[in-house]
């Protein structure tokens, strides 16, 4: 059987899209922009904000996201993670775009590795700042990540997704309940 193995973040990525440092032109309709105050506990909330859809090639010059690509928070909050079950969005500043190697790294078991403790606490532990901490692309590139086999890291995606679909269901029919009432 082989062994989990530890690696830096950037030795088990196909591609790190950083939309930092600048800020689109926001619409009132459009393409859904993927901001940070959106990304909490796992899921991505509904977008509030959008650009246009004239503006989006221009804007997505440092790369397109894929569905499956995981998305995480650099600052203001560090740390949140969900995966994009849409290709069509745009990326705000603090957000990057994460997306595993084949057969090497799962983007949903990279999701849940950031949502675990350890993960976070590896993440947390390269942030920076005071008032206002965040992480720098260079030191994101040098987290620690603990790598199962590739097999393994589906298998404890699939439970693990399968208990946040669940809880998803859930949510929804409390909230139609609550309407109801």
């Amino acid at each position: 059987m082989e062994k989990w193995k530890e690696y830096r973040l950037i030795e088990v990525l196909d591609a790190l899209i950083d939309y930092r440092g600048k800020t689109p032109k926001k619409t009132s309709s459009g393409v859904p922009l993927i901001t940070a105050k959106i990304i909490k506990n796992g899921r991505i909330e509904t977008p509030t904000e959008f650009i246009s859809v004239d503006d989006y090639d221009s804007w997505m010059v440092r790369g397109f996201p894929k569905v499956g690509d995981v998305v995480l928070t650099t600052e203001a909050p560090l740390g949140e993670v969900a995966q994009l079950d849409d290709a069509n969005i745009a990326l705000a500043q603090r957000v990057v775009t994460l997306r595993g190697k084949s057969d090497v790294l799962d983007n949903t078991y990279l999701k849940y590795y950031f949502l675990s403790n350890v993960g976070h606490q590896r993440l947390k532990a390269r942030e920076t700042g005071t008032t206002v901490t965040g992480i720098k692309q260079s030191e994101l590139r040098e987290v620690i990540v603990d790598v199962p086999p590739y097999e393994v890291q589906v298998g404890i995606a699939e439970v693990l997704k399968s208990f946040d679909d669940k809880i998803e269901v859930n949510r929804r029919i409390n909230d139609n309940l609550e309407q109801q009432a």
